[in-house]
């Protein structure tokens, strides 16, 4: 057992190991009335090549995304049914990097840990439920690609990345879906639910030690862990496609800007990367800007203007994209901003955004939903949540530039647009 306190958001982590291997990580939140519990496969949908004894396995894109799904439906019937009986919410998600079953409840804590453990080992697929599940996730898929936000953001992947599979979309195809069986979903099960690849997370008003107690009672043992061999991304540093557009129904053009860096290839820590590009691209072009305001005011975006910046183990790249019915004029326009460097040589601007964000930061544990889904996003990274308000209070405006540039200095860039049909 491990206990940390951190002083500065006044909250204590107590993280143990239990006997089949599954980290049990546990914040007790006292006077909560609700507990939120998730446990989490380091499995997503950019692992769909991995070796089985020495055998490299391809898998259909969406199989992750398909799993999830699976999991709740057991022979005796659905498990939100189950969890719903024991006063719970439960629900699931997968991401490109991890797969998180979670539940939220103000009662029957244990019963709905039970339920949680029991669902997780053990499986059950045939050949008729996988075809029935087909059919619903097909749906699903066609639901997405009518948004043409959706549409534009793949659009920009694909045109971004040659071969990495963040450029598919995390549920799959139609096509790929079909691919799938009772026999690959038990594959990937087995390779990748084991509790020596997850972790679980509780926060709550509980005792540490009596759940961990039980918790480790109930866990299932399993047979011996053999670390996941993935295979290896082969991804250019280039874009695979420069430009490219579609014809859609929208009332005006949509710009993306895809930027492609190679920022995650460095050995810094990817908490203080992702902080120092965030915070430079808010310089750049957050609301608060000059550069922002003299956008709307010429009439060359709208309230749908936005940018991101994504860094994860094997990718990272800015986005940033609006609805505009001056493309060219507005892309020429962000180009330069994106390399205006003199823009970012704002102290005072630099202070409050650092200030807000540690604001937004400690207001946000107040939320156990907030604390589980990002301690676990962080840990899988080599990171503590936790360790978030130093590495913000660290950061220095000359180091967000240098950082910054270096990020822009090697990125490629794919123009991705939207046109109205006719």
């Amino acid at each position: 057992m491990k206990k940390t306190y951190y002083n500065r958001v006044d909250e204590t982590l107590y993280e143990f190991k239990l006997d089949n291997g599954l980290d049990l990580f546990i914040i007790p939140k006292h006077g909560f009335q609700k507990s939120y519990v998730t446990m989490t496969a380091k499995y997503g949908s950019t692992h769909n090549d991995f070796y089985i004894n020495d055998t490299l396995m391809h898998m259909p894109k969406g199989i992750a995304h398909f799993l999830e799904h699976k999991m709740f439906e057991k022979e005796d019937g659905d498990m939100f049914n189950a969890f719903s009986k024991y006063g719970s919410s439960a629900n699931a998600f997968t991401s490109y990097d991890r797969t998180s079953y979670l539940f939220t409840t103000v009662e029957s804590l244990k019963e709905n840990i039970k339920l949680l453990m029991d669902m997780l080992n053990t499986p059950y697929f045939t050949d008729e439920s996988v075809q029935k599940e087909v059919g619903i996730i097909a749906e699903e898929i066609k639901m997405y690609q009518d948004q043409p936000n959706y549409k534009l953001y793949y659009q920009t992947m694909n045109a971004m990345y040659h071969t990495h599979p963040v450029k598919y979309d995390i549920a799959g195809t139609v096509d790929s879906i079909s691919e799938i069986t009772d026999k690959t979903l038990y594959q990937c099960y087995e390779t990748f639910y084991h509790p020596e690849n997850m972790v679980m997370f509780i926060v709550g008003d509980v005792d540490p030690f009596d759940l961990y107690t039980y918790v480790n009672e109930i866990s299932y043992k399993h047979k011996e862990f053999n670390d996941v061999l993935l295979m290896e991304f082969e991804e250019p540093a280039n874009v695979y496609q420069p430009y490219i557009q579609s014809f859609e129904n929208v009332q005006k053009d949509k710009l993306m800007l895809g930027i492609k860096t190679q920022i995650h290839t460095y050995e810094s820590s990817h908490m203080k990367l992702e902080m120092e590009v965030l915070f430079a691209l808010d310089l750049l072009f957050g609301e608060q800007t000059e550069f922002y305001q003299s956008l709307l005011e010429d009439q060359l975006i709208d309230d749908s203007f936005g940018f991101n910046f994504i860094i994860e183990p094997t990718f990272s790249h800015i986005l940033i994209a609006g609805a505009t019915d001056q493309p060219e004029v507005l892309k020429e326009r962000l180009l330069y901003q994106l390399h205006n460097f003199e823009a970012l040589n704002d102290q005072t601007a630099f202070d409050r955004l650092v200030k807000q964000t540690i604001g937004e930061y400690v207001s946000s544990m107040n939320s156990p939903e907030y604390i589980a889904n990002q301690f676990t996003r962080y840990f899988f990274n080599g990171a503590i949540l936790f360790d978030l308000l130093p590495t913000l209070e660290s950061l220095s405006l000359s180091n967000c530039i240098q950082t910054y540039k270096a990020t822009i200095a090697d990125a490629a860039i794919t123009d991705s647009r939207m046109l109205p049909n006719g």
